[in-house]
C-alpha cells in the first residue's frame, strides 16, 4: 500500500477517535456552564441548515451562520479548550509515549521519528507538530476573539480561517511536492515517517 494513501488512513482514524471523544464531552452538562444557551445554538443552527437544504438560500444562510458563529463558539468555549487538550494529548504526549504512533499510524505501520537521527522525537516536537497540522491554531485564535466584543470577532475571524486553510494547503502541497515529501509541519518540527514494513521514510 502507498505511504500517502497509509498516512491519509492513519489520520481519518486518529481524527474519528479526537472526534468520538470531543463529541461525547459536548453532552456532558456539568462541565459547561453555559451548556443550555450552547444547546439551544446548536439547534438554531441545524434549523439553519435545513432550511438552506429547502430554500438554497446562500446569502441568508451564510449570515445566519456568521451570527450563530459567534454565539456557538461563545458558548462552547469549554468545547474548544477540550479539543485543544485532547488533540495535543493524543498526537502529542500519547504518540510520545507510544514511540511515534497513535492507534491510526500503528494500524497502518508507520510512525514518526526525528529527521536527523531516526530515533523517538522530543515532546515539543510532537506537540509543534501537532500545533501546525492539527488546527490547534485556529482554535487558539478563536478563543482569544470570543473575548471580545461581537464585531471584533467578525471582523478577524474570517482572516483566522483563511489563515488556518492556506496553511493546511501548504501542509498538502509541501507533502506532496517537495523532494523528501514532507510537510512543513515536519520541516518546523525536525520530523518525517518511518513507513515500517516498507522500510521508507515519509512525511506525515
Amino acid at each position: 500500500m502507498n505511504i500517502n494513501f497509509k498516512r491519509i488512513i492513519a489520520y481519518l482514524i486518529d481524527m474519528m477517535i479526537i472526534t468520538f471523544i470531543s463529541t461525547a464531552l459536548t453532552y456532558l452538562s456539568f462541565i459547561n456552564p453555559k451548556y443550555d444557551e450552547y444547546i439551544t445554538y446548536t439547534e438554531k443552527y441545524n434549523t439553519a441548515i435545513e432550511k438552506f437544504y429547502d430554500d438554497q438560500n446562500v446569502e441568508e444562510f451564510s449570515e445566519v451562520v456568521n451570527n450563530l458563529s459567534y454565539d456557538l463558539n461563545k458558548t462552547g468555549y469549554v468545547y474548544i479548550i477540550g479539543d485543544i487538550i485532547i488533540t495535543c494529548l493524543y498526537f502529542g504526549i500519547f504518540a510520545y509515549f507510544t514511540g511515534g504512533q497513535t492507534l491510526g499510524k500503528k494500524l497502518m505501520k508507520i510512525k514518526v521519528v526525528d529527521y536527523k537521527t531516526h530515533n523517538n522525537p522530543k515532546i515539543y516536537q510532537f506537540l509543534l507538530r501537532t500545533l501546525i497540522l492539527n488546527g490547534i491554531i485556529l482554535n487558539l485564535g478563536t478563543l482569544i476573539l470570543i473575548m471580545f466584543k461581537r464585531q471584533t470577532y467578525y471582523h478577524f475571524y474570517p482572516w483566522l480561517a483563511n489563515f488556518d486553510t492556506i496553511l493546511m494547503l501548504i501542509i498538502i502541497l509541501t507533502t506532496l511536492f517537495t523532494k523528501e515529501k514532507r510537510g512543513i509541519h515536519d520541516y518546523i518540527a525536525k520530523t518525517k515517517v518511518i513507513d515500517l514494513k516498507n522500510n521508507k521514510l515519509e512525511e506525515e
